[in-house]
């Protein structure tokens, strides 16, 4: 009766221990997704400040052109070329950094689905390995009740 007891044991053993690997796993995913939630929240942050910065430059270069007699808005002039260059490099700069957060994102999901399909996984053969250890320490049993050996 007690071998009985302990095969059972250890059946439940088994599974409890796949169950608590799969938390893990799922634990793991959740913590992928939230990690890379704020990888693009900083990389949204790094475009805002870009945007930020190349606004006040234009800003600057406006009001220089200003002080110096130049329109700062007349096409042709060279505080409209300064803005159209900070402008350009500020809008590559910007994309890439938004870029970067989609690729975050991505990254996330695609790290989220593989520790979710290591936990199932390990859940499912959690459960093979305990039928198996069952069945194994069952035929033990029936041969020490002199069952004898099959072959």
């Amino acid at each position: 009766m007690s071998s009985v007891i302990s095969t059972i044991g250890t059946m439940a053993g088994t599974l409890l221990q796949s169950n608590a690997e799969a938390a893990s796993y799922e634990a793991e995913a959740q913590q992928a997704i939230v990690q890379s939630r704020v990888s693009a929240l900083n990389y949204e942050r790094e475009s805002n400040a870009i945007k930020e910065r190349v606004l006040a430059n234009m800003a600057s270069s406006a009001a220089r052109s200003a002080s110096g007699g130049i329109s700062p808005y007349e096409s042709g002039s060279s505080g409209h070329y300064l803005n159209l260059a900070s402008l350009s490099a500020a809008a590559t700069d910007s994309r890439i950094a938004l870029n970067n957060a989609e690729i975050a994102r991505k990254m996330g999901k695609f790290q989220e689905a593989q520790y979710f399909s290591a936990a199932r996984t390990t859940r499912r053969f959690g459960k093979i390995a305990a039928v198996t250890k069952g069945a194994e320490n069952f035929e033990e049993m029936r041969k020490s009740w002199g069952g004898g050996a099959t072959g």
